[in-house]
C-alpha cells in the first residue's frame, strides 16, 4: 500500500475517514492544523485514502505521534502497522512516543506489537480512561 506525505489537498479525505470529525465540529479545524504545522502521512488503497498519522517533536522535544487514525472500513487490515512501521524507520535513533486510551485495546495491541512498551499514565483527560504513553 502507498504511503506518502499528506498535503492540503488531503484535507477532505482526512476528515471523512476521522471518526471523531463527524461528531466533533473542532476535528476538522484540528487535522487542517495538523496538515500545516506537522509532518502528516497517508495510506492510500486503491488510490484513496484509508488512514493517516500525525507525528510532531514537540513532546519534551522527543518525537511523538499524535494521531493514528484508520477509517472505519479499513480497520484491522495492516494501514495502521504500515504507517507505524514508517514511522518508526523515518525515527531511527531517536526517542519516539505516543499514547492512548486505556480502554482502546485494538491500538494498544497493535502498539505492542511494533516493540513500544508503557511509559507512563496521564489521568484526568477522559474521565475515567487514562490516557496510556508509550514508548519506543
Amino acid at each position: 500500500m502507498p504511503i506518502r506525505l499528506a498535503g492540503p489537498q488531503d484535507l477532505t479525505a482526512l476528515i471523512a475517514i476521522d471518526s471523531v470529525a463527524h461528531r466533533e465540529p473542532y476535528r476538522a479545524e484540528q487535522i487542517a492544523d495538523w496538515l500545516g504545522q506537522y509532518r502528516c502521512l497517508v495510506a492510500e488503497v486503491q488510490g484513496s485514502v484509508a488512514a493517516y498519522a500525525v507525528m510532531h517533536q514537540h513532546f519534551f522535544g522527543c518525537a511523538f505521534i499524535e494521531m493514528l487514525m484508520v477509517g472505519q472500513g479499513h480497520r484491522r487490515s495492516g494501514l495502521g502497522a504500515a504507517l507505524l512501521a514508517r514511522i518508526q524507520a523515518d525515527c531511527t535513533g531517536q526517542k519516539l512516543f505516543t499514547s492512548t486510551n486505556r480502554s482502546n485495546g485494538p491500538m494498544r495491541r497493535l502498539l505492542e506489537r511494533r516493540g513500544f512498551v508503557e511509559s507512563g499514565v496521564v489521568e484526568h483527560l477522559d474521565e475515567g480512561d487514562p490516557e496510556q504513553v508509550y514508548y519506543w
